[in-house]
């Protein structure tokens, strides 16, 4: 029976990390657990989203090591290694995945610069990272960015489903994680 070491390293990878999450970096780095109880009121705690996306990664990881494991001749047909297009794929996943990054970073506190710099005196994007539209706008491109980015990268074309489907993938985030909480920032905001 022929198994693929990449997969079987990649899941052993993951789900360690995962279990090294959850089990070390969480407990020590998060003050608060998942759910915090405070004078008889119950709260979501700051380590419900890093805890429930680490569970996902161990659980996903396991399942893929033992898929690998259990499946006859799953490795048989597939190259071996990395060839000079995944190295090629990973470099671009790469570059993207900074660029995005880059822009989440950049993208609301340039545009409150330039406003600024037009005679608009609006504050500092410090002032503003809780308010609608700033709030949003580093969020929107970076992710609009990663997501078209990817589904095109992954598809090797451009095509305009993959920006509605980009588009939906972050409002519906915008209204999972920034919509039902008023003392969450949505990223890079809380470090500006």
């Amino acid at each position: 029976m022929s198994r693929d070491r990449w997969t079987i390293g990649l899941a052993v990878f993951f789900a360690a990390f995962a279990a090294l999450t959850l089990g070390v970096w969480i407990p020590n780095d998060i003050e608060t657990g998942v759910i915090e109880k405070f004078r008889r009121q119950i709260s979501i705690g700051d380590a419900m989203a890093p805890t429930f996306v680490a569970a996902a990664m161990l659980v996903v990881g396991l399942i893929m090591g033992v898929l690998e494991c259990v499946r006859p001749g799953a490795a048989e047909g597939r190259p071996r290694g990395l060839d000079g297009s995944a190295f090629k794929f990973v470099l671009r996943l790469g570059g993207l995945l900074v660029v995005s990054l880059l822009l989440m970073i950049y993208v609301g506190p340039l545009t409150v610069d330039v406003i600024n710099g037009l005679g608009h005196d609006i504050g500092t994007y410090r002032q503003l990272r809780d308010t609608v539209p700033y709030k949003y706008l580093g969020y929107v491109t970076g992710g609009f960015v990663l997501v078209f980015g990817v589904t095109s990268l992954v598809e090797n074309r451009f095509s305009r489903a993959s920006g509605v489907v980009a588009l939906a993938a972050v409002a519906v985030l915008v209204v999972l994680y920034d919509v039902p909480f008023d003392d969450l920032l949505l990223p890079p905001n809380s470090d500006q």
